[in-house]
C-alpha cells in the first residue's frame, strides 16, 4: 500500500499542476518539427507487393485475354494493368460506379469468393462491338439496368474471362474458376466482411477508340492458404510449340539450295613449277584412290564418301555421316 498516495498528496499534486509548478508531458510539437500521419490502410496497402506471383499470373492473363476476346469479338482488343491495390472491401464497393456487372466466382479448392467486376460503359461497348456496332459512340448509363441481351453477352464474357484467368494459374497453383452468380448491386456480393483485405487488380479494355475498365477482386483470406507459393518469384511459361508454323518452316528449309562440294585431293606446288606446267603433265595429289573423300555442305564438312559413276556421270556414294561439335 505504500506506492498509493494519499488524498493530501493526490490534491497537492493537482493544485501544483494547475498552477505549473509540477512539469508535466505534453504532445505539443517542437518548432519546426512536423506532423507523421498514421495510415491505418499501410497494412493492406502493402498485401499485393509482398506476392510477386500476382503479377506473373497477370502477365499471362493478358496475354490470354487479348487473343480471346479479339477472336470472339471479330476486332482486336488490348487489354492492359493500369492499377494493383489492396484496400478495404467496404472501401473498394464504395468506388464502383452503377451500373456495374459484378460476377462472382470461386477458386476451388481455395475457400471463399471472388469477384469479376465489368464497369458499365464496358459492357455496352462489348455488346456493341459483338453485334458490329461502334463503339465509340456514348450511352446513357445513369438510371438503367442490363437488358436479358446484354446478360446474355456478359455470361459470355464472363466465361472467357475465367477461363483464361484459370490458365494464367496453371504454372504457380492448380485452381478451377467455378462461376457463382451475377449481381448488380454492391450489397447482394458481399465475398468479404467490409474491414476485410481485397487485392482488386484494375484492367484497362481498349476496343478501337473507346476504353473500358474490368476489375479483378479476390479477398486476401482466400489466398491466405497459399501466400507462401504467391511469395515465390516464378519463370515464365515455356511458350508452347506452334507445330503448324514448325511444319511450314520444315518445308521452306527443304525448299532451299546449298552448296555441296567435294574435295578429290589437294596439292602443293612452288611457283616455279606452276609458271612449267604444260599440257599433259600429271598432277600428283595428296590422297589416295581408296581415301575417303570430305564432303562439304557449304565450309562445314558434313559427310565423307568414295567416287563412283552413275549414268555416264562421275558420282560420289555416301558412306558416313560426320558429326561436328
Amino acid at each position: 500500500m505504500s506506492n498509493v498516495l494519499l488524498q493530501e498528496e493526490v490534491d497537492s499534486l493537482l493544485s501544483g499542476i494547475g498552477e505549473g509548478t509540477v512539469e508535466t508531458e505534453t504532445d505539443i510539437l517542437k518548432s519546426g518539427e512536423e506532423l507523421q500521419l498514421y495510415d491505418f490502410s499501410t497494412k493492406a496497402g502493402n498485401s499485393h507487393r509482398q506476392l510477386p506471383a500476382l503479377g506473373i499470373i497477370n502477365e499471362r492473363f493478358i496475354s490470354f485475354i487479348n487473343a480471346s476476346l479479339s477472336s470472339a469479338t471479330g476486332t482486336t482488343i488490348d487489354v492492359n494493368v493500369t492499377d494493383v491495390d489492396s484496400v478495404k472491401y467496404d472501401e473498394f464497393c464504395r468506388s464502383l460506379p452503377f451500373p456495374t456487372s459484378l460476377n462472382i466466382f470461386k477458386m476451388e479448392p481455395l475457400k471463399g469468393l471472388a469477384l469479376l467486376v465489368l464497369e458499365g460503359a464496358l459492357v455496352f461497348g462489348l455488346v456493341n462491338t459483338f453485334f458490329g456496332g461502334n463503339c465509340g459512340v456514348q450511352v446513357k448509363l445513369e438510371g438503367r439496368s442490363f437488358t436479358r441481351i446484354e446478360a446474355k453477352i456478359i455470361e459470355r464474357v464472363v466465361s472467357i474471362v475465367l477461363e483464361d484467368f484459370q490458365k494464367s494459374w496453371l504454372d504457380v497453383y492448380n485452381v478451377k474458376m467455378k462461376y457463382a452468380r451475377t449481381e448488380v448491386d454492391p450489397q447482394f456480393a458481399r465475398i468479404a466482411k467490409p474491414d476485410d483485405v481485397v487485392i482488386a487488380t484494375k484492367f484497362n479494355v481498349d476496343i478501337g477508340n473507346f476504353s473500358g475498365v474490368m476489375t479483378i477482386c479476390v479477398p486476401c483470406n482466400t489466398l491466405e492458404p497459399i501466400k507462401k507459393i504467391l511469395r515465390k518469384s516464378f519463370q515464365s511459361e515455356t511458350p508452347e510449340v506452334d507445330q503448324t508454323w514448325r511444319r511450314h518452316m520444315k518445308e521452306r528449309i527443304k525448299q532451299q539450295f546449298v552448296n555441296l562440294s567435294c574435295t578429290l585431293g589437294m596439292a602443293k606446288v612452288t611457283g616455279r613449277e606452276l609458271l612449267g606446267l604444260k599440257i599433259g603433265d600429271v598432277i600428283m595429289l595428296d590422297q589416295k584412290i581408296n581415301d575417303a573423300i570430305p564432303i562439304c555442305v557449304g565450309d562445314i564438312l558434313k559427310f565423307k564418301g568414295h567416287s563412283g559413276a552413275l549414268n555416264n556421270q562421275k558420282a560420289i556414294r555416301i558412306e558416313n555421316r560426320v558429326n561436328v561439335e
